[in-house]
């Protein structure tokens, strides 16, 4: 190699591009080219990684990469496509399990899972909040657990989710992604990945789209970070005002609130789920209500849209 460039160590290749990478500085042109074309024979993976940092630090303020390096990425919106023939789509609908935590009642849960596998239902929909989370900020929250940690309250969820004969098409809630946050652990994805029957569409919101030979039908699943409202109808509605005309599902199904509530309003069907668990003690410290229970819903359509919506109320009591 011309200029003895096989005597320099790497170490010394290192620091000279080092500087480089730091402040942008050559100390001299020729020998900053040498020292490149040696690295990228050497170590390639390490300039190419330390080209993208300066590359990063040229188009960014330090401001800009803090705030890159602790936002979360948000999922885009997902859309899943159905295919069927007939005109009569049935499914069980089921939200809020809190699965992990001690307001989770296996005894309410067996009793959901034999309704639902003698129902003949097509399929499943659970709207986040699979699991219960941990939360770092409520740290007392430790004690109303049955299942500690990531990896518990995953197999626990698995275990509880196979019980049901039919596909589960289900997005996460706030109290799943309280794992993402910290950790970048997306906890119902990776439920799906071990059990086979949970399809994972998205995280807080998704689309399913039912395709036959008539008309496409809408579901949009939905959760949200949002509080609680004066009246149980006011969220829903607030959601449904917040739709664009061409983008406006044929059935909303909501989660997060522990609210029961079936409406129409602009042409669409909507369902705010209640909750498969009890009312928690921050639940009832806030004096919420929770509504505990689920749905069955069978809907017929044709080339005009869904022709009937016969939803069915499960409730259970404490």
């Amino acid at each position: 190699m011309a200029g003895g460039i096989k005597a320099v160590t790497d170490e010394a290749i290192k620091k000279y591009l080092e500087t480089y990478y730091i402040t942008g500085y050559k100390k001299n042109e020729e020998t900053f080219a040498r020292y490149r074309r040696e690295a990228n024979i050497r170590f390639k993976d390490w300039v190419e990684f330390n080209e993208t940092i300066m590359n990063l630090r040229n188009k960014y303020t330090p401001f800009e990469l803090k705030q890159l390096g602790v936002a979360d990425r948000k999922e885009p919106f997902k859309t899943k496509y159905y295919k069927m023939e007939g005109n009569v789509f049935r499914f069980a609908h089921i939200t809020d399990s809190h699965m992990g935590s001690i307001f989770f009642n296996e005894n309410i849960w067996n009793a959901i899972v034999h309704e639902i596998n003698n129902s003949n239902v097509d399929c499943v929909f659970h709207t986040g909040d699979i699991t219960e989370g941990f939360n770092s900020k409520r740290i007392d929250g430790i004690y109303e657990m049955t299942h500690i940690g990531y990896a518990e309250q995953k197999k626990y969820a698995s275990e509880m989710l196979s019980q049901i004969d039919a596909q589960i098409y289900c997005i996460d809630g706030n109290h799943d992604r309280w794992y993402q946050k910290p950790m970048g652990a997306n906890m119902v994805e990776d439920i799906a990945m071990i059990t086979n029957n949970v399809k994972y569409l998205g995280s807080d919101m998704a689309d399913f789209v039912i395709e036959n030979n008539d008309r496409p039908i809408k579901i949009r699943l939905w959760h949200g970070e949002d509080g609680g409202s004066y009246a149980t109808s006011y969220r829903v509605q607030k959601i449904i005002e917040s739709f664009t005309g061409g983008d406006k599902p044929n059935v909303l199904l909501c989660g997060h609130t522990h609210k029961q509530i079936c409406m129409f309003d602009r042409n669409i069907h909507c369902i705010s789920g209640g909750a498969v668990c009890t009312q928690s003690n921050w639940m009832r410290s806030k004096r919420l209500a929770n509504h505990t229970g689920f749905h069955i819903v069978e809907m017929e359509f044709n080339e005009r849209g869904i022709t009937k919506f016969t939803p069915t109320w499960y409730p259970f009591y404490e």
